[in-house]
């Protein structure tokens, strides 16, 4: 008893700082982001470019399955087809069909210093063809320049369908005007990246069709090779757009196998944005450590990797395999906590005068000399 009432007024401190700790909590209030409008923008424009896709995917005869795709977004592709190259989650493809994925997309650009202009190098799978759009409606928002790669194979349910690839889904975009950002590289992805496991006639009708339209095929079967190619390319791009041969940014979305090289960091890697220099170098293969993400990550590059949905959505206030699908707009991914700054300061004032107080009534400890 003796000690609590020798110690009263520190005491009181603590209890000020708690309560004021749980005021701030409780009169917090939620604001737009700065850069809002921007976010806005591009989920509008994702959403209009899922409508695209979808009535061109219907217009070509393919139905909607209820069950696969119970919000019919048009952006699920079949379990399995020539171009299949993996299993993939169902309930990830489904969330990443979401438009205001574009908004999340346009967040973190700007936090890694991406403006209008920039060059922004991009390495695109098929897999998630509503993440693919997003990326696309995001630099185009923002105003930035892509530097596009895609890989034509996709996991199950991905954008799989052997002529409506992810490439004839840009082709669509383009002609309505949804777009100008695009893929303008590609590669077969699959085995090697050269779709070793698709069928000859299959391959030879996709590059056939996409070389006719002027995109650039790469064929490597080499991958330290292939991954020196793009390198090359994103460089010379580059210079060619800032004068600079690195970009501001590079975004990963899927697990296209030159995004590490072949390793098992692809998996367990963070997602969404990667600060420069955080990558763990693996240590099982001089392969493993030459992916195009750790290759941009030792050069200084912020990296943005989209892959594992189920933690990346809720992390940025957006639902994992929604249902309803939200609207452009929706969603916590637009706001920010702000908290209210003359009361903070108050309670910050009130606690300082306690302590002030505290330090004063408590007796000093003599020492003797």
């Amino acid at each position: 008893m003796n000690l609590i009432k020798k110690y009263k007024w520190f005491i009181a401190v603590f209890c000020v700082l708690l309560l004021s700790l749980f005021l701030m909590e409780q009169t917090k209030t939620r604001i737009p982001k700065e850069d809002c409008s921007v976010m806005l923008d591009a989920a509008k424009r994702a959403e209009a470019a899922f409508a695209a896709i979808k009535e061109e995917k219907r217009a070509r005869g393919y139905s909607i399955s209820p069950v696969d795709d119970p919000n019919q977004t048009g952006m699920i592709g079949e379990s399995y087809t020539e171009i299949t190259t993996t299993l993939g989650s169902l309930e990830s493809k489904r969330s990443a069909a979401n438009p205001n994925n574009a908004a999340m997309l346009v967040d973190m650009m700007i936090q890694c210093g991406v403006k209008s202009g920039d060059p922004v190098a991009v390495n695109l799978s098929s897999s998630f063809p509503g993440l693919n759009t997003a990326v696309l409606c995001a630099l185009d928002a923002i105003g930035a320049k892509g530097i596009i790669m895609n890989s034509v194979g996709a996991s199950t349910y991905g954008a799989n369908l052997p002529d409506f690839t992810w490439l004839d889904m840009e082709e669509v975009l383009l002609d309505r005007g949804l777009i100008s950002n695009h893929s303008q590289w590609f590669s077969m992805g699959g085995a090697g990246d050269i779709g070793k496991e698709m069928p000859d006639e299959v391959k030879e009708a996709i590059i056939s069709r996409h070389t006719e339209r002027g995109l650039t095929f790469l064929h490597y079967e080499d991958l330290a090779e292939n991954l020196t190619a793009r390198r090359a390319i994103y460089e010379e791009q580059c210079k060619a757009i800032s004068g600079e041969a690195s970009p501001v940014c590079f975004i990963n979305a899927g697990g296209n196998l030159l995004s590490f090289g072949g390793g098992t960091e692809m998996v367990s890697a963070h997602n969404g944005i990667i600060r420069p220099g955080t990558i763990r170098q693996n240590s099982v293969s001089e392969e493993e450590k030459s992916g195009l993400i750790p290759l941009f990550s030792q050069d200084g590059v912020p990296v943005i990797h989209l892959l594992n949905m189920k933690t990346l959505l809720p992390a940025y206030g957006l639902p994992f395999d929604p249902s309803p699908m939200p609207a452009a707009g929706e969603g916590d991914v637009y706001m920010k906590w702000h908290y209210n700054v003359p009361f903070s300061c108050i309670l910050l004032a009130a606690s300082l005068f306690l302590f002030y107080q505290a330090v004063r009534r408590h007796p000093r400890r003599k020492i003797p000399l």
